[in-house]
């Protein structure tokens, strides 16, 4: 389950890593914070988002808020290097998937964007859902008028054959927070295998087609924010097509599929059942979105830049400004003005293998001597991505800035060497692990020269870029440091904390890269899970992460960035809740 959620995050930020910018922007102090938080509109260090709110039902009635200026018509023209993996929700994890099939679904809840601050609201249901039981038991009532893309009503039914059809082994790939929390286990297709074989999830009640009740198996007061993971959508029963649903799957949303070519290209024309006046979150200006796959990163900015004929109401959703390109783009203002560039809720880090470097002191002085401000240079300066001193980014509910040990961004070799000899072994072997690659090749160099400046012996080992992810995600590893990085499913520090610091979850290629395992934590993740008052739940977290950071398990480095262009003749263009350009707010001028 968070195995293949990390894999897709390590994945997609190796890729950036070797396609980051490279324009010059300013520089840190010594204090250890950044002077500067690059050029884009995103939080800088230390800047916290407005928080992610659960709205009423007033805010989950009704149409979407217009966008002053906003028209509806024309094609936008999407540019990418590669089709979607999935467009089954069942299946859909990776941020682009989940970007698509906002256009093509519809959940009980979602985010509703209105003059830079998301709100979580009622989509189908008419609010975010109502609990009892301790928040063990949730209850939805879906609106009037929802259609399919043939005119048909969605079910509560529908709903609950979406969400039964995630058990299926078959479709594997997507999340499964739902499919835990509905069975109380991890293995939770030997509770329940899904729906082909004609099993009924009990745990899922329909007493009618507007009604819809979660049985819980432990409480879980972020439930409407799973709730809006595109994964969960209604399905129904008659349209499932089984493995060719990946490919033209049956919309409930604003567009439905005209055409796939798979690998070459998409078409979506309007769904003209979809009613906007049942739907909060989405605009859905654009007439058609037609999908180009196959482009290389230079060609896209390019074509962008050149914004020519249909280009001009081109864009990308996730395509990184390209290092030839950057120095270009960010200093002709004509050009930055048609940018997104903002810090996206990913964080990176550097994992400490903690079964391997046990003491403290060892992991405190590979933090203080760590050259963060020298390693990002090398990839692009501040436009990958802004220093952290936490594991929880800015845009992520339960935020706050500390900063436990005050390391300066370049790093302090003579603090760090001090602190080894306090230690029980003050000149310790540290194996440094890394993707082959031509940037952190140069980083291994920048790493290894800090590290035996403050009296470490570095063993540098390069791994394949292609086998970067299976030989760290190893349990039995025999590294000591590697590069890492995680995002939130929803902005909440449970999609956070609990994947990457819970012991009990270490398995092979799992999302605790750290192998941290501590026993207070655990049971601490266990108290907070259950807490049904978000508010006291995220000020816990923030407490927790604070316990964590403590006892170093990792070397926070940035927050990334997401820098990509878009065509002069497109609006309503900006950064999404999962990392990446959000299209239900784009129209063509």
């Amino acid at each position: 389950m968070l195995s293949k959620r990390t894999a897709r995050v390590l994945a997609t930020l190796l890729v950036a890593g070797s396609l980051t910018v490279t324009a010059a922007g300013c520089s840190s102090n010594s204090a250890g914070k950044s002077a500067g938080s690059g050029s884009g509109s995103g939080p800088g260090f230390g800047q916290q988002q407005e928080a992610v709110a659960i709205g009423t039902a007033a805010q989950s009635s009704g149409a979407d808020p217009a966008i002053p200026g906003a028209k509806s018509g024309g094609t936008v023209t999407e540019l990418q290097r590669a089709d979607f993996s999935h467009l089954d929700p069942a299946r859909v994890y990776s941020s682009t998937n989940q970007m698509a099939d906002l256009l093509l679904t519809r959940q009980l809840t979602s985010y509703q964007w209105v003059d830079g601050k998301n709100t979580l609201v009622g989509d189908l249901a008419t609010d975010t859902g109502r609990s009892s039981d301790g928040a063990k038991t949730w209850t939805y009532t879906l609106k009037d008028g929802l259609k399919y893309e043939d005119g048909s009503p969605i079910t509560a039914q529908d709903v609950k054959y979406g969400i039964e059809r995630t058990f299926q082994a078959e479709l594997s790939g997507g999340p499964q927070y739902l499919q835990m929390w509905l069975t109380g286990s991890s293995d939770f297709s030997k509770v329940y295998p899904g729906p082909w074989g004609g099993q009924d999830l009990p745990a899922i009640e329909t007493p009618d087609a507007k009604t819809i009740v979660f049985h819980l198996k432990s409480p879980h007061a972020d439930f409407p924010f799973a709730a809006a993971m595109q994964s969960y959508s209604p399905v129904p029963k008659a349209k499932d097509t089984h493995a060719a649903f990946d490919q033209h799957p049956f919309s409930s949303g604003p567009y439905k599929v005209l055409s796939h070519d798979a690998g070459k290209s998409l078409e979506l024309v309007r769904n003209t059942y979809w009613d906007p006046t049942t739907d909060p979150t989405r605009h859905a200006y654009p007439d058609k979105w037609n999908f180009e796959f196959g482009g290389q990163n230079l060609d896209i900015d390019q074509r962008l830049i050149a914004a020519k004929g249909e280009d001009a109401d081109a864009m990308a959703f996730r395509t990184q400004v390209t290092p030839d390109l950057a120095e270009q783009v960010m200093s002709d203002p004509s050009l930055k003005s048609r940018t997104v560039d903002s810090v996206n809720p990913f964080t990176e880090y550097f994992s400490i293998n903690n079964k391997r470097v046990t003491d403290v002191k060892e992991r405190q002085a590979l933090l203080m001597a760590f050259p963060k401000e020298q390693v990002r240079k090398i990839f692009g300066g501040p436009l990958y991505g802004d220093f952290s001193t936490t594991f929880l980014s800015p845009q992520v509910n339960g935020y706050h800035k500390f900063d436990l040990f005050g390391a300066p961004n370049t790093g302090d070799p003579a603090a760090a060497k001090k602190l080894l000899a306090t230690s029980a072994n003050p000149h310790p072997t540290i194996v440094y692990a890394y993707a082959n690659t031509d940037q952190w090749q140069q980083a291994a160099v920048v790493i290894s020269n800090a590290l035996t400046a403050a009296g470490f012996n570095v063993v540098k080992h390069p791994i394949s870029d292609q086998n970067y992810y299976d030989e760290m995600g190893a349990v039995d590893n025999p590294f000591d440091l590697y590069w890492a990085g995680w995002g939130p499913d929803w902005p909440s520090p449970t999609s956070v904390i609990a994947p990457i610091f819970d012991g009990r979850g270490i398995a092979p290629a799992g999302a605790d890269t750290m192998l941290f395992n501590d026993p207070q934590v655990n049971s601490e993740i266990d108290r907070i899970s259950a807490e049904p008052d978000l508010d006291q739940q995220n000020k816990d977290w923030s407490k927790l992460e604070e316990k964590i950071m403590a006892e170093v398990p990792a070397i926070p480095w940035v927050y990334s960035r997401l820098v990509v262009m878009y065509g002069p003749g497109l609006g309503g263009v900006h950064l999404g809740m999962i990392g990446t350009v959000y299209p239900l707010d784009v129209y063509v001028k």
